[in-house]
């Protein structure tokens, strides 16, 4: 089966496989977003502010990892719900911050945060 008719079924997906793909094809976008805003806010700091930045940023990858994956085993298993609301938070955060430090100024105690607020 062609890759397109994987895509058209994500309206309807048939089975766990087809939630597989369509939950990694969301993820990847997602990601893809969390990349663009990070990479946008770093452009808009000093060294010390993207240090801070870098330092939060692994933190949350950190916690969204414990809190979202699992090992038992030979089982591997990522929490996909988890995974999603997590990224979709920390693009909320990450997007904040943009706006803060084009507006405002960029508040430095904030930028280092792992947590979505």
């Amino acid at each position: 089966m062609p890759v397109s008719a994987y895509a058209a079924s994500c309206d309807a997906p048939r089975n766990g496989f087809d939630n597989v793909y369509c939950f990694a094809k969301v993820y990847m976008d997602l990601d893809r977003q969390l990349n663009e805003n990070y990479v946008a806010l770093m452009k808009l700091l000093n060294p010390a502010q993207k240090q801070v930045l870098r330092d939060g940023q692994r933190g949350w990858i950190a916690a969204r990892d414990k809190q979202c994956y699992r090992s038992e085993g030979n089982s591997n298993a990522v929490n996909i719900d988890c995974a999603l609301s997590t990224t979709r938070g920390r693009i909320q955060f990450l997007s904040d911050r943009l706006a803060e430090c084009r507006g405002t100024g960029c508040n430095l105690s904030k930028l280092g945060r792992v947590g979505d607020s």
